[in-house]
């Protein structure tokens, strides 16, 4: 069956008899869900389900609550959420492409995709595809809820299948889509059928374009393509080609041009200096090119050299409508290059690992108003008097706290110099602070950064023990000298003083088993160059770094979430940047992701229960 297609448009048509969506940037895909198996089958036919297992395990495991229905096709996208309008197709595209057990499996764990399901064209052995728009909506989410998905989709949740929910008006999810920087909308026609692999102007859709500079510098006989170039570093790197968008004239005076001053080398290709600046419309970058590139206009006015890397990404990233910057280019880690601008643009790639940690938690923020070089910082817990709205706040005794809930109000945060984020180990529950922690964290804090391997080997001691008991753990780097180990524990379920329990005993007998290495001494001097054991940090009121806040030290270290088996002798906290953890996040992906699926399965009370009975 091959898919009903989507007419491009420039606009969206507007009126009552309109239905709105998100358009993700995945893969279209029908899920084929029979009693059989299920298949993912792409445009072209082929089944894509050895490729994305976690999708088909998760699913299958529901074929009984949904037993009725079968067989069911749904149409929709393969996608990777970075948040609930924007999906990274690079992800899903190099996930599609894999082949070995091993890598799939890895992919899996580390970029876990899913399913957004935006119809149903058959349930039961009913053909659906002659039925309207808004019944087969309807009857998706049924099917949806039957089998425990939700029917909108969401970031946070890590649900593998999810529908894609129909609008009304499409003014409030062109505001979410803008600000979620997403691939698109559609319109569909209400009182619409699915028709098989038809171009139909009842389904419309309309990118969200990025307007990106780049300088022309070659040009193709063969094929009339354009080749662009942005300057990294001292280097021309090529980003696009292109070949569309052009008028007649404008490809004529552009030819002209390439053949008159520049340099031809083999095969027709024209190489021209640095000189003509453009402006090019795309939808994003995959493996470093633009996609979907289109000619939008000349920049006449504009010096090539400014056409920098930097600005080539702000251009593919840009800041949210509603959020002021100011002073883009003040210094804020000058040791590492970075301005105010680079630091927001860091906070951009990490929002979708960092917000799901700051959410709904109090924040205190160490603010470097002129920067990590200078001698000012201050701590901030309550929120100004004015405010931007979309900076949510919670009532406190002394004033209103800050939260962080949105990527506007982390970037609002960025605007202001917080380069320090810090948490409590628990969410607001109810609008007040909660006195059950989300999880349980060890501070393993080394003398100085030269004795960094004692965090390392306390991290590997302390995994091995709370194994022993059967609990999953993580561990991160600070930021600074040391380490911290995550066991992330049931909500709601155990209170600071039953965890105090678990934590004195731990490092107690972590202390025990290496006395020359490990203390619990609070008082520095009489620690004797051994690593101090925090665990009274861990309190109610108390606060610890966020995983991927900076922290503020002129090379712009991040605190980041580690594999455990990246804990080796040749590991270094310094390795750990701005610049090396949003490439990282890239390939390697979010370690603390995982730390949702693990949580309930903790069998954190009985552990309790055991040292209970030990201590008697």
């Amino acid at each position: 069956m091959k898919p009903m297609k989507l007419t491009p448009a420039e606009t969206l048509p507007e009126g009552p008899g309109w239905l709105y969506e998100v358009k993700y940037d995945g893969f279209r895909c029908l899920l084929d869900w029979r009693e059989d198996g299920i298949r993912l089958l792409s445009r072209n036919g082929h089944d894509l389900a050895d490729r994305f297992p976690e999708i088909i395990s998760a699913i299958s495991e529901t074929s009984d609550a949904v037993r009725p229905d079968l067989p069911l096709l749904l149409d929709g996208e393969l996608v990777f959420l970075l948040n609930d309008v924007r999906s990274d197709f690079s992800v899903v595209a190099r996930r599609s492409r894999l082949r070995t057990k091993a890598a799939i499996t890895e992919q899996s764990r580390m970029f876990p995709c899913r399913f957004a399901a935006f119809d149903l064209l058959e349930s039961g052995g009913d053909d659906l595809r002659s039925r309207t728009v808004e019944e087969r909506k309807k009857l998706l989410g049924n099917v949806l809820q039957a089998a425990g998905f939700p029917i909108e989709i969401s970031h946070h949740d890590m649900s593998p299948l999810q529908g894609v929910p129909a609008h009304t008006q499409s003014e409030p999810l062109k505001g979410r889509l803008i600000a979620g920087n997403g691939e698109g909308l559609v319109a569909k026609r209400a009182g619409s059928r699915w028709t098989e692999g038809i171009r139909s102007t009842d389904w419309v859709k309309v990118k969200n374009w990025q307007t990106v500079p780049v300088v022309l510098t070659g040009f193709e006989t063969e094929n009339s393509n354009f080749s662009g170039r942005i300057l990294d570093g001292g280097d021309w790197r090529e980003v696009v080609t292109l070949r569309h968008g052009f008028s007649d004239e404008e490809s004529k005076t552009l030819i002209s041009l390439f053949r008159a001053n520049g340099t031809e080398g083999p095969s027709g290709v024209f190489a021209l200096a640095p000189a003509v600046v453009a402006e090019v419309l795309t939808i994003g970058e995959s493996g470093g090119k633009l996609r979907e590139p289109r000619f939008s206009r000349f920049l006449l006015e504009e010096d090539p050299e400014t056409v920098t890397l930097q600005r080539y990404r702000r251009a593919l990233e840009p800041i949210p409508p509603g959020v002021t910057v100011t002073n883009p280019d003040k210094p804020l880690f000058p040791e590492a290059g970075i301005d105010k601008d680079s630091y927001l643009l860091y906070l951009q790639h990490a929002a979708p690992h960092l917000l799901p940690w700051l959410k709904d938690r109090p924040l205190t923020v160490i603010r470097y108003p002129h920067g990590t070089e200078d001698a000012e910082r201050f701590y901030q817990k309550h929120a100004p008097d004015s405010v931007p709205p979309f900076v949510q706040t919670a009532p406190d005794e002394e004033g209103e706290l800050l939260l962080c809930n949105s990527l506007e109000a982390l970037l609002w945060l960025g605007n202001q110099a917080a380069l320090e984020l810090h948490v409590p180990f628990g969410r607001l529950r109810d609008g007040e602070e909660s006195p059950y922690p989300d999880e349980i964290v060890f501070d393993l804090d080394p003398p100085d950064a030269t004795k960094f391997q004692l965090a390392v080997d306390a991290a590997l001691r302390l995994k091995a023990v709370f194994e022993g008991f059967g609990l999953r753990t993580f561990v991160k780097t600070s930021g600074g000298k040391g380490m911290q180990l995550y066991i992330p524990i049931p909500p709601k379920a155990f209170t600071y003083e039953e965890t105090r329990l678990f934590t004195s005993f731990a490092a107690g007998y972590l202390c025990e088993q290496a006395p020359d290495r490990f203390t619990t001494e609070r008082m520095k001097k009489k620690r004797g160059g051994r690593l101090y054991v925090d665990y009274v940090q861990h309190a109610r009121g108390k606060t610890i770094i966020a995983p991927y806040s900076t922290r503020g030290a002129g090379h712009a270290p991040v605190a980041t979430p580690l594999e455990w088996q990246e804990l080796t002798d040749d590991l270094r906290p310094e390795s750990f940047t701005v610049h090396t953890v949003t490439e990282r996040l890239q390939t390697k992906g979010d370690p603390f992701r995982l730390m949702e699926e693990a949580r309930a399965a903790q069998p954190f009370g009985d552990v309790l229960e055991k040292l209970k009975e030990m201590m008697e």
